[in-house]
């Protein structure tokens, strides 16, 4: 990392200064997050910056998702990146290797002293009174800036001089805009300092956390505790903080367009400062001839093919296109040409990656199975056919995640990657952006249609439920999102397998050797479709993907004991009365019903929609309110 970089034009080739997992530069370390390392945080840099001449292996196949992200960000993406990983075992001395990375730059720019509470910033001059240090090349995370601010101790011997450590506080807007805390101005009251450039700045915070126990003075004499600036929902015109000045600190530069949104000021490394967009698909095998489902898997090389003499020429020197050699040579142009077709227009309505995900998973036979797709039925426990119509186990599955944005502040409503308050990845119109792959296994369950239906007869006339649906508009309109609030809307049967799916997951998570953070569900929620499924899968970056230990769930007396305990336990939880009592108020911002920590909720990387959408009544009978509302009454348990 290059700890003052000047313009985009520098050398980008900068000093290692940490590592992270592949994963976690989509989930939480992604482009313009703040990652916190042990001696100071950078901003990871948007993707102008990012370098892969150095890298190799890094464009990844997954057409469906392709065809979503473009829609979303327009026609211009051409291809899905893996990020440019470093070799584990590369020498610190290879030049070459050390140019592999993701760019960071330091962020915030305003620092302090831990020895003597200076509040100074780095400047790219590198003139200002830190100075930055990172002499060991075998220790990354020994990079840090110090304050030459102690003297020479007796003897002559140079004294040991403090770490700096980033200002604690940062500004954002909903507008997806990032900017340092303006101390000076701040300080001042919007004025200017007397001293001009001689003031000097310090930030003291004897008491606690607080903001009227953080104070910030200027050797003008000026004081100003951080209470004023941390109060919420400042209203417009309050000389607190000023406009949005509208920063990319990841892009390096302040967005032409302006910003009228308010600024708030927020502690560094708050959780509501980044979250990410993503949009993400299974593969599929091509649901159709064994030609159609050669071209799908071999996609990579095939997709660069411009002529049926490119193409004879790619089978004969390409060995992993050795399959397609018994196969005619126009039938696989066509194929190719039809692939391409289908990949260059842009349907009008948004791209369903659930749709093809449904129906060969409920019909495995349809897919062909490969080393990324393995798919069996299985028996039914027979104490549940009266709810679960199929059990499906995949022993092999692929996860492709692409990231398309960000927004701060307010997090988006999931399921949709396609805000209008997304934040760029870059500067320019890439054909590219950030995706990473997985592999691993799952559990896929469908529920009984006739008993899905019954319930949403009763549901539809639940006073419970329209609470929901009114705190769902309220959601929305708070935040502006584009778009009527009901067409959002998702449905009263994605409530019932969303929490369903939920419980599952605590119980699968106790039983299967994986945390419930590493298992991930995906909700099949579609009445035109008439979809009702759930997959609970988990995956892993490496090759070979998992070790079982979730697929062995699928067995039929070891499901049904998954099932009498989830609903068992929906009936109760250690924070009742209140949580079986809660239901959203005007004066909330919650979308859930009887739900918490300790019953439903889950990590952010197992619930696809961030906790929202949840309520254990509509399993099981929980009080005295709408009992006939629970999945329960509709259908009968067996003793098998």
């Amino acid at each position: 990392m290059n700890p003052t970089p000047t313009t985009a034009g520098t050398d980008k080739y900068l000093r290692r200064v940490g590592s992270q997992r592949p994963n976690a530069l989509l989930y939480s370390d992604g482009v313009g997050s703040v990652v916190d390392l042990p001696h100071l945080s950078v901003v990871v840099q948007g993707l102008d910056f990012w370098d892969y001449r150095q890298a190799t292996e890094f464009e990844l196949t997954e057409p469906r998702l392709l065809q979503r992200v473009r829609q979303i960000l327009g026609p211009h993406v051409r291809q899905l990146r893996a990020t440019p990983q470093r070799e584990d075992n590369a020498d610190p001395d290879d030049t070459e290797a050390n140019r592999v990375g993701v760019p960071v730059t330091p962020f915030p720019r305003w620092m302090r002293c831990t020895g003597c509470n200076t509040l100074a910033g780095i400047n790219a001059e590198g003139t200002g009174p830190f100075r930055f240090e990172n002499k060991n090349k075998y220790r990354p995370d020994e990079a840090r800036f110090v304050h030459d601010c102690r003297p020479t101790a007796p003897g002559g011997k140079k004294a040991l001089q403090p770490t700096v450590v980033p200002a604690r506080f940062v500004t954002a807007c909903t507008g997806g805009h990032l900017d340092e805390f303006p101390y000076v101005e701040y300080v001042h009251r919007a004025g200017s300092c007397p001293k001009g450039r001689e003031g000097r700045l310090t930030l003291l915070d004897p008491g606690g956390n607080y903001g009227s126990q953080i104070t910030i003075r200027c050797s003008c004499g000026a004081k100003r505790t951080m209470r004023d600036a941390l109060k919420h929902h400042r209203t417009a015109g309050s000389n607190a903080l000023p406009g949005c000045r509208a920063r990319h600190p990841h892009l390096g530069w302040f967005d032409p367009k302006g910003c009228t949104a308010q600024v708030r000021a927020m502690v560094l490394g708050a959780s509501n400062q980044w979250f990410s967009l993503l949009a993400k698909a299974l593969y599929i095998p091509a649901l159709g001839s064994e030609l159609a489902a050669l071209v799908d898997k071999h996609w990579g090389p095939l997709s660069k093919v411009r002529s049926p003499e490119i193409l004879a020429y790619a089978l004969d020197t390409i060995p992993e296109l050795s399959p397609l050699r018994e196969h005619d040579l126009a039938a696989i142009w066509a194929q190719i040409q039809a692939r391409q077709k289908a990949d260059e227009d842009l349907p009008d309505e948004p791209v369903d990656l659930t749709a093809r995900e449904y129906e060969a998973l409920t019909d495995p036979t349809k897919a062909r199975r490969d080393r990324n797709f393995t798919a069996d039925v299985v028996p039914t426990p027979t104490a549940w056919t009266g709810l679960v119509s199929k059990v499906v186990r995949l022993s092999r599955l692929r996860e492709t995640k692409a990231m398309v944005g960000f927004t701060r502040v307010d997090a988006p409503d999931w399921g949709e990657p396609d805000s209008s308050q997304r934040a760029p990845l870059s500067r320019a119109e890439l054909d590219w952006v950030p995706a990473s792959t997985t592999h691993g296994e799952g559990i896929f369950l469908v529920l009984q249609p006739d008993v899905i239906a019954a319930w949403e007869e009763t549901a539809e006339r639940s006073t419970h439920l329209n609470r929901l649906r009114a705190a769902h508009v309220r959601w929305r309109n708070n935040r502006q999102l584009e778009g009527p609030p009901e067409d959002h809307w998702p449905g009263d049967r994605y409530l019932l397998l969303h929490t369903l799916s939920h419980l599952l997951v605590r119980e699968i998570a106790l039983e299967c050797g994986y945390s419930s953070a590493s298992i991930t569900e995906r909700i099949y929620s579609n009445t035109e479709r008439d979809e009702a499924g759930i997959l609970l899968y988990t995956a892993a970056s490496d090759s070979e993907g998992t070790l079982g230990g979730l697929v062995r769930l699928s067995d039929p007396l070891q499901m049904d004991r998954l099932l009498r305990a989830a609903f068992a336990n929906a009936r109760r939880c250690s924070s009742d009365p209140l949580c079986a009592e809660h239901a959203p108020l005007v004066t909330e911002e919650t979308l859930h019903g009887a739900a918490c920590h300790a019953c439903l909720f889950a990590s952010e990387t197992t619930c696809e929609r961030g906790n929202r959408f949840l309520d254990r009544r509509l399993i099981v009978p929980i009080d005295s309110a709408e009992p006939e509302l629970a999945l329960n009454g509709y259908f009968k348990v067996g003793t098998g």
